[in-house]
């Protein structure tokens, strides 16, 4: 899922297939990310780490979105609500200028800290499920290669 879509200039839609959840996250990042169009994407929907919500101290189902590009090396955490796929916090750009470290804990599920002290946790899968798994009718983003792609940057960036 690479980054192509301008921003949406009348806001965020409620997607429910794979081609609108895609549109619906690519204008999400691309709402935030002034060169946009340099990432590839991903979703991630299992998550955790140091994020900074809307509301101090309020739950939020955190799902991510994950712009990465190889040349500089680069990953843009893009924290998203996942029941309105409206921005839940703001962007973090992790580079080789603040990566701590990079691991991958078992198969697509990665950690990361930067130098300051922030900490990503988050599992990308081939079927990113944006609703909770009792949901009867669940949004799903079909994504394999994406996450191919996704895990072998990321192995890359450990290894850095």
């Amino acid at each position: 899922m690479s980054s192509q879509h301008p921003p949406h200039p009348e806001g965020w839609a409620r997607a429910t297939t794979d081609a609108a959840l895609k549109t619906a996250l690519h204008r999400l990042f691309d709402g935030q990310i002034p060169n946009y169009a340099s990432y590839n994407l991903v979703c991630a929907a299992e998550t955790g780490g140091t994020f900074d919500g809307v509301l101090p101290g309020a739950p939020v189902p955190h799902g991510l979105v994950l712009g990465y590009r190889r040349r500089p090396a680069e990953l843009v955490i893009t924290p998203f609500d996942r029941r309105t796929l409206e921005p839940s916090g703001r962007p973090w750009t992790i580079d080789l200028t603040n990566l701590a470290y990079a691991e991958e804990a078992v198969p697509g599920a990665f950690d990361i800290g930067t130098s300051t002290g922030r900490v990503y946790s988050f599992t990308v899968r081939g079927r990113c499920v944006i609703d909770a798994p009792s949901s009867p009718h669940p949004r799903v983003i079909e994504q394999v290669d994406d996450a191919e792609d996704f895990a072998d940057f990321m192995r890359t960036l450990a290894a850095l």
